[in-house]
């Protein structure tokens, strides 16, 4: 006979908790603390907290069943390939160490977040607790960007030196005009308010439909199209999942040709101020063909790369770690080079070339859907065709494991949009948000299918339960 677990609030297992909150906030506010003086290396702590946070939950947090030892090891697994392909791709092109660590950091953090999740005891009062806390750094990030929307014109709120008004729109994640702190601040507000949502369904309509609105308002008032793009993208993606499902396929492809055909419409027949960004880009003629300045702008990395091969291998393991066009190669490792260059980085000819498409055309510098550096183009450039495979397989371990429902698949196939259109899907704040919010998924759908049968059993039953459980 199986000994029912108890769920007890020891030291211990709060302990594991209160880490993964420690591990996301250091994620979640380095930028914002970096606006108001903090030292930029800041932004760099969580690198090492979270594996050590990921080493000590793993360790001590108790297995309670086979589910949870066969996901961390798919995720150990998938992890592990990752940085092998990555130190052979960095040993084949003599890039730096700590290129190869950054860049591991950013592309496996949220699977290392999400094993520990697997372990912690995020149960009961636990997992109320964590979700209560999700909350509340998603609301001060909605607040804070608010905030900064009335009184960064007034001279009442720091402005970053750079940068519109919109661009310093950017709630906890901060960086200065240009940076892309603005996209993922409403982003992390829809997509948490897309949870709440979807979660809270005993409550009224308006207060938990209300963080997802406010996140519709705050990609308005930042000036943050491209988010509508990727959202309206994983919608789509979401459609094809349905395939299996008629009646499903029927209904999200209905809702979907609505809502866009409803979008089409109003951008050319209404004349509202807020439509006018997007009636500008869709209603050019000769971007998008084949030769289309967008279509190449866009391209370029694919084009320009290549050139740069020494070796058969490059198809295969790229031109090395932050070497090309990714979140690494094409900002960190220029952004903070005073901080990473003494640590041995090293840079490539291969960036600047691509960036120089940036700066020598017109397009990409009005908008950053055109922006020839972004992720998929990044892990194929910086690993080759070996890193894309192990990524993707990160990826699908993620969605065998955590996708327990469309709005978690929505999570993930959006994103996947977001890595065609700039680096976003390389920053922690966004993607480690994500990646705690499949964790709460998966924890509230598990919690769900061992309380379902305790409720289906008669009082007879549940008090000789209660018994046997009493005489072990």
């Amino acid at each position: 006979m199986n000994t029912p677990v108890l769920y007890s609030k020891t030291k211990g297992r709060v302990k594991a908790v209160t880490l993964l909150l420690w591990g996301y906030a250091t994620i979640f506010y380095p930028r914002l603390l970096t606006v108001f003086g903090a030292p930029s290396v800041l932004n760099f702590v969580h690198f090492g907290f979270i594996p050590i946070v990921t080493g000590v939950v793993l360790l001590t947090a108790p297995l309670r069943d086979r589910m949870q030892a066969r996901i961390v090891k798919d995720l150990v697994f998938a992890i592990g390939l990752l940085l092998a392909v990555m130190t052979a791709s960095a040993l084949l092109n003599r890039a730096g160490l700590i290129n190869v660590f950054i860049y591991f950091m950013i592309l496996a953090e949220p699977y290392m977040l999400l094993a520990a999740m697997v372990m912690a005891p995020l149960v009961g009062r636990n997992l109320e607790r964590f979700r209560r806390w999700i909350l509340i750094f998603a609301v001060s990030n909605a607040g804070l960007a608010f905030i900064q929307w009335v009184f960064i014109p007034v001279g009442l709120y720091p402005k970053p030196d750079g940068g519109t008004l919109q661009d310093n729109i950017t709630g906890v994640f901060g960086g200065g005009g240009g940076s892309a702190g603005n996209y993922i601040s409403c982003t992390v507000t829809i997509y948490v308010g897309l949870y709440a949502f979807s979660y809270f369904k005993d409550k009224p309509l308006w207060i938990r439909s209300s963080l997802f609105i406010a996140g519709i308002f705050q990609t308005q008032i930042s000036d943050s199209k491209q988010v509508f793009l990727a959202l309206m993208g994983g919608g789509v993606l979401l459609v094809f999942t349905k395939v299996r499902y008629f009646r499903k396929l029927i209904i999200y492809a209905m809702v979907m040709a609505i809502l866009i055909s409803v979008f089409y419409w109003a951008v050319f027949n209404l004349d509202y101020g807020f439509l006018a960004p997007y009636r500008n880009w869709l209603g050019r003629d000769g971007i998008y063909g084949p030769d289309g300045e967008a279509t190449l702008t866009k391209t370029a990395a694919f084009r320009i790369i290549p050139t740069y091969y020494t070796s058969l291998l490059n198809w295969f393991l790229g031109i090395g770690p932050g070497h090309g066009v990714s979140r690494l190669g094409g900002w960190i490792l220029r952004d903070y080079a005073d901080l990473l260059t003494p640590l041995g980085s090293t840079t490539h000819p291969a960036s600047e070339a691509v960036f120089n498409v940036v700066t020598s055309g017109w397009i990409a510098r009005q908008s950053t859907v055109y922006f020839p550096l972004f992720t998929w183009a990044g892990i194929w450039g910086d690993l080759g065709f070996l890193g894309l495979f192990s990524y993707l397989y990160l990826a699908y371990v993620a969605w065998r494991w955590f996708c327990v429902d469309d709005i978690a698949k929505f999570f993930l196939l959006s994103t996947v949009v977001f890595g065609f259109i700039l680096t976003q899907m390389e920053e922690p704040g966004q993607v480690v948000t994500i990646a705690v919010l499949l964790g709460l998924r998966w924890h509230e759908a598990r919690e769900a299918r061992q309380t379902r049968p305790l409720l289906l059993r008669s009082p007879r039953q549940e008090t000789a339960g209660s018994l046997r459980t009493l005489d072990m």
